[in-house]
């Protein structure tokens, strides 16, 4: 009988799986918008007809209300229990573009870099702190697996074959991290993270160089957020034009 009224409540509604912690927040973008720059990419004909539109640059995205696309945000020096996710991040090569533009991933995390193009792609890690890695994919190659043991800052993946392809990698001692989408939105799950305030840093490749200088997570470019049993709503972050040099 028992079991007859949990499955009859749990049928209407009445009980509910324990939601995960999240923080959600939005990151917009204060000043003139540049405009959106095509890539070029006649130097290899497979590529160019793998699109049926134009293809843009991805280092600089935003939305009609300025709304920023690729903006990495993580908790600086969290307190947690998470453990490694099994699942690897994914790295993909698409109409010879790397998906995504930019990741986070946690340090002993397997990153599955994948060929899904008809063309030769060779990958090429700037890391500094980890080693970094070099090497030819051919078109509809297996997947290969690689893996970060030391934190490090943003840094950049490459193709040495095709010039335009790009994508940035942060590696974490933890997994709450967040990307932001087209819109600018971002969402973070926090299990296994101990209540207490924090900082939330965000990052964009174009600002890079000041923030590298500045050290990141600078006063600049975070926003305190204070976890406790609940989902919180971080709000806007806002990312400034750089003032031209006089």
């Amino acid at each position: 009988m028992k079991n007859k009224v949990l499955l009859l409540l749990a049928c209407v509604g009445l009980i509910t799986a324990s939601e995960s912690l999240e923080i959600n927040g939005k990151v917009q973008y204060e000043g003139k918008a540049p405009r959106a720059k095509k890539l070029n990419m006649a130097a290899d004909p497979i590529c160019g007809k793998s699109h049926k539109e134009a293809v843009f640059n991805e280092s600089f995205v935003i939305n009609d209300e300025k709304y920023m696309k690729n903006v990495v945000v993580w908790i600086n020096s969290p307190k947690h229990s998470a453990k490694i996710p099994e699942s690897p991040v994914i790295l993909d090569q698409v109409g010879c573009t790397y998906i995504p533009h930019v990741t986070g991933i946690m340090k002993g995390q397997n990153l599955m870099i994948k060929n899904s193009d008809k063309t030769l792609h060779n990958i090429h890690s700037m890391s500094e702190v980890n080693s970094s890695f070099n090497f030819a994919m051919p078109a509809k190659s297996d997947p290969s697996m690689k893996n970060f043991s030391k934190n490090e800052d943003p840094f950049y993946i490459k193709c040495d074959v095709h010039p335009w392809m790009k994508s940035w990698v942060v590696v974490l001692e933890h997994p709450y991290w967040a990307v932001t989408d087209q819109d600018g939105n971002y969402t973070m799950n926090l299990d296994s993270l101990e209540p207490g305030t924090y900082d939330l840093c965000f990052w964009h490749e174009k600002w890079d160089k000041p923030m590298k200088g500045a050290g990141y997570c600078s006063d600049e470019y975070k926003t305190s957020v204070t976890i406790t049993d609940k989902s919180i709503d971080a709000g806007t972050q806002t990312f400034k034009r750089p003032a031209k040099k006089k």
